[in-house]
């Protein structure tokens, strides 16, 4: 009997089928008839040749022979092959970056390197990465980093930042138009954080670095600081982690700066220890406006951040160790002498703090002072300073002190000292004037900022209620000087920063 190909099986052959064809896998067979010599017993041999893998017509359903023959499905597309292609390289490169500079990436920043997700932008709920973009050694002690957004494209693909998100940019615009304001700085092995103020940008660079959404903070390595010896063993490239920005006082409706017509505006006096100089700056830049090397945009900014025309007086006084810290910054005698009137200077543009309190001066000879003291050269901030800074604010270029606080409500937490003692920083951006009519005369500030001893010394320790840091009472060198009545308390508020 010759052999004939037999169709292939396409279902389980059913129970009744004899065993020995339910043992037959389904397939393409060749079926052998022998008859052998004697007898009536006809022998029938399945045969096929040995295949490790089943053959194309095995298994359920339809013959994949018979699939082709209906029509093949196209080949991949070269677009979607590419995508993945580089897909795959981006993220082998942020792997490989992963395992070679695990300080500059994460596994969190795979989803943005492949354009899946955006950075998170500062917020004061959740830290967000910073790069550090460049460092300055400002003297043996302090120095000055700025750091800007982190965004892991620009590590991976080789790109540096050229512009910020507009939500980052509101935020920024919205505190320095608030004036003082700070942002948390956590030092991650430890998971502890303390609160830094930023700087003003440096002199004729304010949109540059709004744009870039860059922040400087002035920073002294104290021993036994953990978070600032933490920042002091970082370099250029390495990554900071920021939550802000948390605003602070409000300067503004204290002195008066946004008062209806009428009302008069208060002076400041700045008592500032060492990085406390910060927060000074950031007041006289709400006071004076941006710092720029052109009166354009100099006029083009106070017109957007509602700068008055006629800014209060204010006098710096800033104590420090070391002359390093404060070089060519004219000594307090010398503005003693003068009776806290201007003076030529010459303004010099090089690192450190002193640009920006030259540039203020040269812009703002008659309402800006500022002068230093030096510990190694035995000089001090002591009840005769502050008396002098005060009563300079009465001399006849500066008539619009403030005298009286006939309108101002006791309860009132912005001008009133009383309600001022159980005031958190925290939450004085959301105070509203409880005064007659909803606005007074603006308060002469008198303004404390630096070390906690520093404080203390001179306005009395702050003091801790509810779980925030509050006001507390004015007392020290201040408190003295006003029970002498040489300073008056009914004409000045004390801020400790």
């Amino acid at each position: 009997m010759s052999a004939r190909l037999l169709r292939p099986l396409t279902r389980r052959l059913p129970s009744t089928s004899p065993k020995c064809l339910q043992t037959v896998r389904p397939g393409s067979y060749r079926i052998v008839q022998s008859n052998p010599p004697s007898g009536n017993i006809n022998t029938l041999r399945i045969t096929r040749p040995y295949s490790s893998k089943p053959s194309s017509g095995e298994g359920m359903g339809p013959n994949p022979e018979d699939q082709k023959s209906k029509g093949s499905s196209p080949p991949p597309k070269p677009r979607r092959f590419l995508k993945l292609s580089l897909a795959t390289l981006i993220s082998g490169y942020a792997l490989h970056s992963l395992l070679l500079k695990p300080n500059d990436l994460s596994l969190s920043d795979i989803p943005i390197i492949l354009g899946l997700t955006s950075p998170r932008s500062l917020n004061t709920t959740s830290f967000v990465p910073y790069t550090i973009v460049s460092r300055e050694q400002v003297s043996s002690t302090a120095f000055i980093i700025t750091v800007e957004p982190f965004n892991p494209r620009h590590t991976v693909l080789g790109q540096t930042t050229t512009t910020t998100s507009e939500n980052l940019r509101n935020q920024l615009q919205e505190a320095w138009h608030h004036g003082l304001w700070c942002v948390e700085i956590k030092q991650p092995q430890l998971q502890v954080a303390r609160d830094y103020t930023p700087l003003p940008p440096p002199v004729g660079q304010e949109k540059e670095e709004m744009v870039r959404g860059r922040l400087r903070f002035l920073i002294r390595k104290m021993e036994g600081g953990e978070v600032s010896s933490y920042l002091s063993r970082l370099e250029v490239g390495d990554k900071v982690e920021l939550r802000g920005p948390h605003l602070g006082f409000d300067v503004v409706q204290r002195l008066g700066l946004e008062s209806t017509a009428g009302k008069k505006q208060g002076q400041v006096v700045f008592l500032a220890g060492g990085t406390g100089i910060a927060p000074a700056l950031q007041v006289a830049r709400r006071l004076y406006g941006p710092v720029y090397e052109k009166g354009d945009d100099q006029k083009e900014w106070k017109q957007v951040e509602n700068m008055p025309t006629t800014p209060p007086k204010m006098t710096i006084v800033w104590a420090n160790r070391f002359r390093e810290d404060c070089p060519d910054c004219e000594e307090l005698e010398g503005l003693r002498k003068r009776g806290y009137l201007s003076s030529s200077i010459d303004v010099k543009k090089e690192g450190g703090m002193m640009p920006y309190l030259q540039d203020i001066k040269l812009h703002h000879p008659q309402q800006f002072n500022y002068a230093c003291t030096v510990d190694t050269e035995k000089k001090w901030i002591d009840g005769k300073t502050i008396v002098d800074a005060v009563v300079s604010t009465t001399t006849s270029n500066n008539k619009s002190l403030v005298k009286g606080t006939a309108t101002a409500d006791p309860s009132c937490p912005l001008h009133s000292s009383a309600a001022l003692v159980h005031v958190s920083d925290r939450q004085d951006h959301e105070a509203q004037c409880k005064c007659h009519g909803g606005s007074s005369n603006g308060k002469n500030l008198l303004m404390v900022s630096g070390p906690d001893g520093f404080i203390e010394r001179f306005a009395g320790p702050k003091a801790w209620s509810q779980g925030l840091e509050r006001q507390g009472p004015v007392g020290g060198v201040v408190d003295e000087l006003m029970r002498k009545g040489k300073v008056k308390r009914e004409e000045w508020m004390v801020l400790k920063l």
